[in-house]
């Protein structure tokens, strides 16, 4: 079982506005489509993971209104488990996103009540975390003293349990204990830019290979640096040589946003189903669905169900698909 914690929206609603071109400052501009969709990076790996066959079961807060009601239906409608799901006094989570021609993304959030997810909210899942899981997902739109707390809790109960953190949104003075508590710590290019002081700028996957050792070096046990078209590189405390694992490419993307959370949902899904693969395989596939994602407008709406999916993607052994 996949456990996913956190999120901000689904447990966020996301407002989406699709344009030519960002505005300038205290420019107005025409946008070409407007959307309402479920969001929320947790809410997003936790379906990503689901649609692909995943049994997963969400840890996070709702607002008590339409917002909160309707995104715990949407999580239902895909066989989420959402009884740790709790309603809090407060609004739900949102997001502001605006995606240009070539697909690009820039998104504001606002926490509302994923802010508000306290130690007791979780203990409320302490059994199935401790007895149950196999991978747990962490995301930063909670507060970082939760994520520490069970990640600590664990770390001594559950040591067969993968625990995945994703450091977004990045803090430039995260707590340094969760990035040893994670097995893996994922991030995009620009948060691992914020998580080594911005000494070196990726822009190249030589300056992503030097970022990594940078993480390493601050206790990571395994560290993933998604890049967007090029790929992701990866490296352990145990094996430091970083590996870059290439994505097929896409000439004309129509959406990115959400992409990181497809990728971060599949590696989840293929750690606990395909255990026998190497990492490398592993973070290969999980590229290969997030790439696809970017073919399509939206978020979760983009990720692809597992019978859309060549077969050979689900194989136990390497084959280059």
């Amino acid at each position: 079982m996949a456990v996913l914690i956190g999120a901000r929206s689904d447990l966020s609603m996301n407002s989406v506005s699709y344009t030519s071109k960002l505005p300038n400052l205290g420019q107005t501009i025409h946008g070409k489509k407007f959307t309402l969709d479920f969001g929320g990076k947790g809410a997003n790996q936790c379906i990503a993971a689901q649609k692909l066959g995943a049994d997963t079961v969400f840890i996070g807060c709702v607002g008590s209104d339409i917002f909160g009601r309707d995104i715990i239906s949407n999580f239902e409608r895909w066989g989420v488990d959402t009884q740790f799901i709790t309603k809090k006094s407060v609004d739900t989570g949102v997001a502001q996103i605006n995606v240009t021609d070539n697909g690009e993304n820039y998104i504001i959030i606002v926490a509302g009540a994923n802010s508000t997810l306290q130690k007791e909210d979780v203990d409320k899942a302490y059994d199935l975390l401790l007895k149950e899981t196999s991978v747990v997902l962490f995301q930063f739109e909670t507060p970082l003293e939760t994520t520490e707390y069970i990640l600590n809790k664990l770390s001594t109960a559950n040591s067969k349990c993968c625990k995945i953190v994703n450091g977004a949104p990045a803090y430039t003075n995260s707590y340094q204990n969760i990035l040893k508590l994670a097995d893996i710590f994922c991030v995009n290019e620009s948060e691992a830019e914020v998580y080594t002081n911005c000494i070196k700028k990726i822009n190249s996957i030589e300056t992503a290979n030097e970022v990594l050792s940078l993480l390493l070096k601050q206790g990571c046990k395994i560290v993933i640096i998604t890049l967007g078209s090029l790929g992701a590189v990866f490296a352990s405390k145990d094996e430091r040589e970083p590996q870059w694992v290439k994505v097929p490419k896409i000439e004309n993307p129509i959406d990115t946003s959400g992409a990181g959370d497809a990728f971060l949902g599949s590696l989840a899904y293929f750690i606990v189903h395909t255990p026998n693969l190497s990492l490398y395989e592993q973070i290969r596939r999980a590229c290969i669905i997030a790439t696809r994602t970017v073919q399509f407008q939206g978020t979760q709406k983009s990720y692809p169900l597992k019978h859309d999916l060549p077969e050979e993607l689900f194989n136990q052994n390497y084959i280059n698909i």
